[in-house]
């Protein structure tokens, strides 16, 4: 079933004037990043880190679930099938439209085009290829506990076994992760989990397509599981708060600058740049989820050895 009442669906859309409201009193929170969640401001003096890595996920999950507030003024009386929402990847579930396009103007042609994308070129000519690549494994190697601990909740102990592997050599003899040894040398392949997978491989529906200021596509399913994953980094509970900060940024910063030509290839592609980015990121999502069931019904169930005649 689907995670927000259908009725709740028609009642948005008669109520434009609810998005306006709701950008109206997001702008006037603090500005996050795009790749994970970054609260602008100074760390008050004796408070722990652990607090601006709770006010990090907190925000988006507050936003995510304000969207649904209303659920318990809506009846239920007509609910689209789960199929209806998963099938094909979804790519018009889109009931929220005008508050995303919203949010995806501001994103793309103010956030972007005028912030993120010129930083994003001056970090390119500062930086050669090979140290932002490096940067980015680094990065990635940082995200080892969420995917180790989504993989052991999908039952898929062997990739959480392939997780602690590639942490435990890329950090040593790959220098913290800049350098890939894992899969250059050993083959051993890094996988994508995350809380909105898990909640996915369990059959929750994705819910609405979302789209809020400075952050990813999300659905409500990705946001929930987008806000638990912030709990999931270890960096945000040893690090001071700016020091977390300035690391969201360049990670930020840095996955841009190595993506400028794909992003400026489909810009110049894309018809419709709105609808193309929401169908990608649905049809990617519904495709991941799609080979995370596969693999823990691979690693459950085993294709039986065919045994051969020696002679």
């Amino acid at each position: 079933m689907s995670l927000v009442p259908w009725e709740l669906f028609r009642a948005l859309r008669r109520r434009d004037d609810l998005f306006d409201e709701l950008f109206r009193e997001f702008v006037r929170r603090p500005t996050v990043s795009a790749d994970r969640l970054t609260v602008r401001g100074e760390a008050r003096p004796g408070r722990s880190s652990t607090s601006g890595c709770t006010a990090r996920w907190l925000l988006a999950l507050f936003v995510v679930l304000g969207s649904t507030s209303l659920m318990g003024a809506a009846r239920a009386d007509e609910t689209p099938a789960a199929s209806d929402i998963e099938d094909g990847a979804s790519n018009d579930y889109d009931p929220w439209q005008h508050f995303n396009e919203k949010m995806f103007f501001f994103n793309h042609d103010v956030f972007d085009r005028h912030l993120l994308k010129p930083i994003a070129k001056g970090w390119n000519k500062a930086l050669p290829d090979v140290g932002k690549r490096g940067l980015d494994r680094a990065f990635d190697n940082l995200g080892m506990p969420r995917r180790l601990v989504n993989n052991l909740l999908q039952g898929r102990f062997r990739g959480a076994g392939r997780e602690v592997a590639r942490f435990g050599v890329n950090t040593t003899i790959g220098v913290v992760g800049f350098l890939d040894v894992a899969k250059a040398q050993l083959h051993i392949d890094s996988s994508d989990a995350d809380t909105g997978q898990t909640l996915g491989v369990y059959g929750w529906g994705p819910g609405p397509y979302l789209v809020l200021p400075s952050l990813q596509p999300l659905t409500v399913r990705d946001g929930i599981g987008y806000g638990v994953d912030g709990l999931l980094d270890p960096v945000g509970y040893v690090t001071p708060f700016l020091a977390t900060t300035g690391m969201s940024v360049v990670k930020q910063v840095n996955k841009r600058s190595l993506n400028l030509e794909l992003f400026q290839d489909v810009e110049d592609s894309a018809l419709d740049l709105y609808s193309a980015v929401r169908n990608g990121y649905l049809q990617r999502r519904h495709g991941s989820i799609e080979q995370a069931v596969e693999a823990r019904h691979t690693e459950w169930h085993p294709p039986p050895v065919k045994e051969t005649a020696a002679r």
